[in-house]
């Protein structure tokens, strides 16, 4: 069977930068249709294995600081990162981890009650908020549980892109197949925001689950 869906937005990936992605969308313009599409639950994308922390400059009264923090993920990254996005995402953090708080992130807490930090592989300051060793499966609750608030994000579950669809140079929409019943669908669409993760899986051995 063959049927054809059609959204203004089509967001393949449902792990953290897929469902923030679409609340972001969604609160820019309620009026929108928002389709998040995934291969699997939304609760098994591979975000929800992160254990380690998300990192913000959160205390520069503490010797932390964004410069200190952009250095060590262009450094991180063997200086192959874009550093315009690079110094973007480190300024926007801490914005992003308070947001988080306020959607309900139980951040593990430090003595005085703010939001703790630890140390974490590549920085030079212990600046990796977390929760418990869980941080990956509570930053993904907290935002499926805020994007249940939008009428307007629909989620298709276990659905498996399988080409992107283009007339001459622009975007028109995606192919897909629903796992459950092997049907096949077009999904038409006026923008696409590709958030699959990383490629993990391209090397020989890797800690990413064979489902990424």
């Amino acid at each position: 069977m063959t049927s054809t869906i059609s959204y203004d937005l089509i967001i393949v990936g449902s792990g953290l930068a897929g469902l923030r992605a679409a609340i972001q969308a969604a609160k820019r313009n309620y009026k929108i249709r928002i389709g998040v599409i995934s291969k699997v639950q939304v609760m098994r994308s591979h975000s929800v294995s992160a254990e380690g922390g998300t990192a913000a400059v959160l205390f520069p009264e503490d010797g932390d600081s964004i410069e200190s923090h952009i250095y060590d993920t262009v450094k991180g990254s063997d200086f192959l990162a874009d550093q315009d996005a690079a110094e973007r995402l480190c300024k926007e953090m801490p914005n992003e981890i308070y947001q988080l708080e306020h959607w309900g992130m139980p951040w593990s807490r430090r003595e005085d009650g703010k939001i703790g930090q630890r140390a974490f592989g590549g920085y030079s300051f212990p600046r990796a908020s977390y929760a418990s060793d869980k941080v990956g499966f509570f930053e993904m609750q907290t935002l499926y549980d805020t994007c249940q608030k939008f009428d307007n994000i629909e989620f298709l579950n276990e659905w498996f892109v399988t080409s992107i669809l283009q007339n001459g140079q622009k975007f028109v929409g995606i192919t897909a197949i629903e796992l459950s019943n092997g049907d096949f669908h077009v999904i038409k669409g006026k923008a696409l925001i590709i958030a699959t993760g990383g490629a993990g899986r391209i090397y020989s051995f890797s800690t990413y689950g064979h489902s990424s």
